[in-house]
């Protein structure tokens, strides 16, 4: 079954991905390195934010917003009541497959966040264990030899190798750059969403694009600072470039392609109209906000059917008169059943009904903004032709709603009527129960 829960992380998930094609198509390219932090970080909010506002009530005033759910409704599965015991073992499977994919997710969150902690424990075991030193007045830990410089939050580890000396100037300021602009909380963040989504592609390739972005903020300092731009690049050619297992949550001087980063240096600078593109993130979270919320109103009339099954007349027992609701009997005297061997059936199965009801059935505005919610029972008698005569509601909710249940079912097309054993085509009388929920 497709819970709450499950329909919010799809659509986190699928907002990401389209977000950071976005990001691709419009961004990329550009120098705006401090601008394209925020959009990152951005994109991260506006994915996990936008299924979460209701506009419900705003939007079921407008008109053209209450055809597109109601066309959009239709194409959103349906859920069936089971009764043969064959589509109850459907169901059943149906249920074991969701609970090995949550498992399979479970256990891959799992294995991330215990490689994330252990992570944590390594940067800070070291930085309790190395010689913290003064360097061009920062305070700085000296790390063996063999490793390279990396800075995590306000801790900038420096290699104590004499290969060092004489160039520490210029990494010493990448490196600050990234511990004064706190890019570690960027890399937490994109570590926190990588383990949430870890089965998304998308997100792996959003943290990536943090993680280089910091690198060319931190470059562009360095050059901004006064280092010649040629002999920087020829610092970072030269630096070692280990292959590090470990390296997801702190910023690492060398460990990132070089070629995207040299390319960057040398790229001219955009122009500062560029900019204004960058207003297109408004748009953007503007169009899944409202998407997300034709798509949650679609659902609520897709869900005010999802009960309809077939009821005995006789569990129908209070009826309420609503004005212009009862059709006049039919002249035939011929006996109503309430039951029989071969029951009416809608063309094309309960399936079809429901695909019908959904199609059909508009909730009221009324009803909407007065947050009126439950259950309205219909009954009507299917005659030996399948036309539907006599429908009233013998179970009320709300004026509105009740009218509009009685609207549907008397649109609805023939029916296979009903048998008996020995053939006999007789008139049955069916229950349809239609609920109403607000998200």
């Amino acid at each position: 079954m497709i819970t709450p829960t499950l329909i919010y992380f799809l659509k986190v998930n699928l907002a990401l991905a389209f977000l950071y094609i976005c990001y691709r198509l419009l961004f990329r390219e550009d120098t705006f390195f401090r601008l394209r932090r925020g959009v990152l970080l951005l994109i991260y909010l506006i994915a996990f934010l936008y299924p979460l506002p209701d506009l419900s009530g705003w939007l079921s005033t407008q008109t053209s917003v209450a055809d597109i759910v109601g066309y959009y409704s239709g194409l959103l599965p349906e859920e069936t009541i089971l009764a043969a015991s064959n589509e109850m073992a459907a169901s059943d499977w149906k249920e074991a497959g969701f609970r090995a994919i949550q498992i399979f997710w479970l256990t891959g969150t799992g294995l991330l966040l215990f490689r994330c902690l252990a992570e944590l424990f390594v940067v800070f075991r070291l930085y309790r264990k190395c010689r913290k030193i003064t360097l061009n007045e920062m305070r700085v830990c000296l790390l063996p030899e063999a490793e390279e410089p990396y800075s995590f939050f306000g801790w900038i580890f420096i290699p104590s190798g004499p290969k060092q000396q004489g160039r520490i100037d210029d990494i010493l300021i990448h490196e600050q750059t990234h511990a004064r602009q706190w890019h570690s909380i960027d890399m937490i963040a994109s570590e926190i969403v990588c383990i949430t989504c870890w089965i998304n592609p998308f997100a792996w390739w959003l943290r990536k694009e943090i993680r280089i972005n910091h690198e060319f903020i931190a470059d562009e300092q360095v050059i901004i600072s006064g280092f010649d731009k040629k002999e920087y690049q020829y610092h970072l050619i030269g630096m070692e470039h280990p292959n590090r297992t470990i390296a997801n949550l702190y910023n690492n001087f060398s460990v990132l392609p070089l070629k995207k980063r040299i390319t960057m240096l040398n790229k001219k600078r955009t122009n500062n109209a560029g900019k204004v593109k960058y207003l297109a993130l408004v748009p953007m979270a503007a169009g899944l906000l409202l998407l997300n919320n034709i798509d949650a109103m679609a659902r609520v009339l897709n869900e005010k059917v999802t009960d309809v099954t077939r009821l005995p007349a006789s569990l129908a027992t209070t009826t309420v008169s609503v004005s212009g609701t009862a059709d006049p009997l039919p002249p035939d005297k011929d006996k109503i059943h309430e039951m029989c061997d071969i029951m009416p059936e809608f063309p094309g199965g309960t399936s079809a009904l429901l695909q019908f009801l959904a199609k059909s059935i508009k909730y009221p505005a009324e009803a909407l903004q007065q947050g009126k919610q439950g259950k309205v029972i219909v009954t009507f008698v299917v005659e030996k032709d399948g036309s539907i005569t006599n429908a009233k509601v013998t179970q009320a909710l709300y004026p509105s709603l009740d009218e509009e249940s009685l609207r549907v079912v008397r649109s609805m097309p023939k029916w296979t009527p009903g048998k008996m054993k020995d053939g006999k085509v007789v008139r049955v009388q069916y229950a349809v129960p239609l609920t109403y929920r607000l998200q």
